[in-house]
């Protein structure tokens, strides 16, 4: 009985041996072995930083992770981000404060952090001899500077940047007002386009509003977006330019305060964070409510989803008529801890945060940088400019 059950023991180790003998051949596989969906699965989900790092592992590898296809799976993963511009130093920083690179633009030349689209951002430089357009991408070091304007004499510039999915283009808009323009013509401003990947400015008729903020357009879901109002001033509204048709259209927005000729122009925001469209209030001094869009286009799914309730911040608004929320996201309210903060711009150089559970103001440090700044939501990606200007598509099979 003892020899059938040390046999039976023994029996049982070998058949163990070779179980495991199988599952080690079977599970003996390399990252070189494993198909290419599930590499651009994992590869996708990684920070930034280590896909620049593994780009130099080996060619597969670099030819993978320079892959349109692969770029835009990463883009839909990639964590929102904040991008700062030190204007004295002309270095650009991502809120890890690690300097991405230093433009090399003489001390005479200003810049300017238009906006973000898919990881690419916007700059203008200009100066009393120039007025250069370009567009970068701060990760990978890209870059294309956009042709110049036959007219240079220009008034009033509003400008805009974006993408339009269905036609796989970026695009810039310039809305513009020449200082040569006949007196009678000299309220309406043209509208110009320029598609990233050719050489011109295409003229597309005048602007059928009055933009008031932002001079810049905030781009969400293939659409350009402003706070407007008619040319009698009578009435004031949002409105969108949409980059695939390329009409401007009135918008829904939030119900707010019918606008009349008592309400300061700088008193409304608009602006996009966290991937949704929001717009400030700051009509009812000391009030500034901030409405969130939950669902694009829906005009019922506009939410106040703060009141700030705060003299300070009311008169911050209205004195730079530019309000940068930099950290919202979904549910932000709802999910408050002790800690949570929303990060507010105005201007260049005056940051606030909101407590969003103490309803309380305090000025943080100003990211360990010096006055005189930039900010925007930003998304670091691996999106090419030079592709986008060529339109490629993916090589991957």
């Amino acid at each position: 009985m003892k020899s059938c059950i040390t046999r039976s023991k023994f029996q049982a180790k070998e058949a163990a041996k070779e179980e495991d003998g199988v599952l080690a051949t079977n599970y003996n596989v390399s990252m070189e072995d494993l198909p290419l969906p599930i590499l651009v699965d994992i590869f996708s989900r990684l920070p930034i930083k280590t896909i620049l790092q593994i780009k130099c592992v080996c060619k597969t590898w670099h030819s993978l992770c320079s892959d349109p296809y692969f770029a835009k799976i990463h883009l839909a993963r990639a964590p929102f981000s904040i991008m700062i511009l030190e204007k004295f130093c002309k270095r650009i920083y991502t809120n890890s404060l690690v300097p991405l690179f230093t433009l090399n633009q003489g001390d005479k030349e200003r810049l300017s952090l238009l906006s973000s689209c898919n990881g690419l951002i916007c700059l203008h430089e200009f100066s009393y001899k120039q007025d250069v357009i370009s567009v970068w991408n701060p990760i990978l070091g890209d870059h294309l500077v956009l042709p110049q304007p036959k007219r240079k004499s220009v008034a009033t510039r509003i400008r805009g940047f974006g993408y339009n999915q269905s036609t796989n283009q970026y695009k810039v808009i310039q809305i513009l007002s020449y200082k040569d323009q006949a007196a009678i013509s000299s309220s309406k401003l043209q509208v110009e386009v320029h598609t990233i990947g050719t050489n011109t400015w295409r003229s597309i008729g005048d602007l059928p509003y009055v933009l008031n903020q932002p001079y810049y357009g905030v781009f969400l879901n293939g659409a350009l977006h402003w706070y407007a109002h008619s040319h009698d001033k009578r009435t004031a509204f949002m409105c969108s330019f949409d980059l695939g048709d390329e009409q401007f259209r009135q918008f829904p927005g939030p119900p707010t305060r019918e606008y009349d000729k008592c309400r300061p122009i700088n008193s409304i925001s608009v602006g996009v964070s966290g991937g949704f469209l929001y717009l400030c209030d700051g009509f009812s001094e000391p009030n500034l409510d901030i409405w969130i869009m939950k669902k694009y286009g829906v005009k019922e799914s506009w939410t106040k989803e703060f009141v700030v309730v705060n003299s300070v911040v009311s008169k911050l608004q209205r004195l730079y008529g530019s309000l940068q929320i930099l950290n919202y996201r979904e549910n932000m309210n709802k999910e408050a801890t002790e800690g949570t903060e929303l990060q507010m711009l105005f201007g260049s150089e005056a940051l606030l945060a909101y407590n969003v559970r103490s309803k309380s103001i305090r000025r943080p440090k100003v990211f360990d940088v010096q006055t005189n700044y930039q900010a925007i939501p930003y998304i670091p990606s691996l999106v090419s400019i030079k592709n986008a200007a060529m339109n490629e598509s993916s090589q991957m099979l």
